[in-house]
């Protein structure tokens, strides 16, 4: 019974996993598969327009109860970084949604991928991050991946 114990120690607490930021990316990565996959599904049935707003209404309508607690309003000057964060998501869902609505899921969701490149790119630019060759490393594979993903 001590050894048991001694292995229930290794593991991490829900606390402890909703803490850490590599859970959050891998249920991201989770729920964008499903939105990628899902939003093709619908602009097929639907047409792009009508799911962007259902998609939009249901996403925020599930999410609203969880993030409305934290959320206070800043003032107008001090919210201004949030502008281009929801215009950026806002466009990129409206072409990733025409995108999927003209072509392949196969093909578009793994090129779509490209803006963890862009991203990369403004975050050294925007942030002051740096990459070092072994990221730089990771961004060629990422492109390459998308290119072969995309054939």
């Amino acid at each position: 019974m001590g050894a048991e114990a001694a292995d229930c120690e290794n593991f991490m607490t829900l606390a402890e996993l909703w803490q850490d930021w590599r859970v959050s990316v891998l249920l991201a990565s989770l729920c964008w598969g499903v939105w990628g996959v899902f939003g093709k599904v619908s602009v097929a049935r639907l047409g792009w327009p009508t799911t962007m707003v259902l998609g939009w209404v249901v996403g925020m309508l599930a999410v609203a109860p969880v993030v409305a607690r934290g959320f206070h309003w800043p003032g107008f000057v001090a919210s201004w970084p949030a502008w281009p964060y929801g215009l950026g998501g806002a466009l990129g869902a409206l072409f990733l949604m025409r995108a999927l609505e003209r072509g392949p899921a196969v093909a578009v969701l793994p090129l779509s991928e490209l803006w963890l490149v862009v991203n990369t790119l403004l975050a050294v630019v925007v942030l002051g991050e740096d990459i070092t060759w072994l990221r730089g490393l990771g961004l060629l594979l990422v492109m390459a991946g998308a290119a072969l993903l995309a054939k």
